[in-house]
């Protein structure tokens, strides 16, 4: 790699950090192409050479984002199949929470671009690979019916992850339960394939979420209802 070429994925790296920060600092929609280059101290025209506008500029900076943390991520140690396939689960959900409101803006913008389909697909990518295996170790063990294709099943599985982090993201559940949701979404997915132990295991990790889920939801209303009470004199 010549100087040039590093020189070039350097100034990338610190657009699209820049770009994360601005995100983070104002939400996606306070966000236009002049504070961004601004920030970024380069022109209006490279950042549109480099990234085509303002959605795809802002795209790549979460993608690039949510796929370094996937890499660094260190992976689970419990054995292969169904314990580490739930670690995983719950290792994406933990570190988003480590930095809540950072992460809670970048979903927001993530949910605003309008090639979130696509970008959506590409990171589920990136943990298809390792769930596929789990989920063939299952179905070697027979705890997943015969039927399943694992690496659609894993599909399904990493849009779970992602459903449940913009559905966090946007404030649509009590308190701070993405580790819940998470749990819930991707576990009702898995129920319609696992057998035996697995799918009781999977059952009982669903029912807990879900108790958890409903019982801040009844938290959370009750305390909307006794804030609008009038109070007595």
């Amino acid at each position: 790699m010549d100087l040039m070429t590093e020189q070039q994925l350097a100034r990338r790296a610190h657009i699209l950090e820049t770009a994360r920060q601005l995100i983070a600092e104002r939400g996606y929609q306070a966000i236009n192409v002049r504070d961004l280059a601004e920030r970024c101290r380069v022109s209006v025209p490279t950042l549109y050479n480099q990234f085509g506008g303002k959605d795809a500029l802002l795209a790549a900076a979460i993608e690039d984002h949510f796929s370094k943390a996937l890499a660094t991520a260190r992976l689970p140690d419990a054995r292969e199949g169904l314990p580490r396939l739930l670690e995983i689960v719950d290792g994406c959900a933990l570190h988003i929470l480590e930095l809540d409101d950072y992460h809670r803006r970048l979903l927001e913008a993530f949910g605003s671009l309008d090639a979130t389909t696509n970008l959506q697909l590409r990171m589920a990518r990136r943990l298809l690979g390792v769930m596929a295996v789990d989920l063939t170790v299952l179905q070697r063990q027979r705890r997943l019916a015969p039927w399943v294709d694992v690496k659609l099943l894993a599909g399904q599985i990493n849009s779970a992850i992602i459903s449940s982090a913009l559905i966090w993201s946007g404030g649509h559940w009590p308190g701070n339960h993405l580790l819940e949701g998470m749990r819930y979404g991707t576990g009702l997915v898995l129920l319609g394939a696992l057998r035996g132990s697995a799918a009781r295991s999977v059952e009982q990790r669903v029912i807990e979420a879900q108790q958890q889920l409903t019982c801040a939801e009844k938290t959370a209303t009750s305390r909307k209802d006794a804030k609008s009470r009038p109070k007595e004199a």
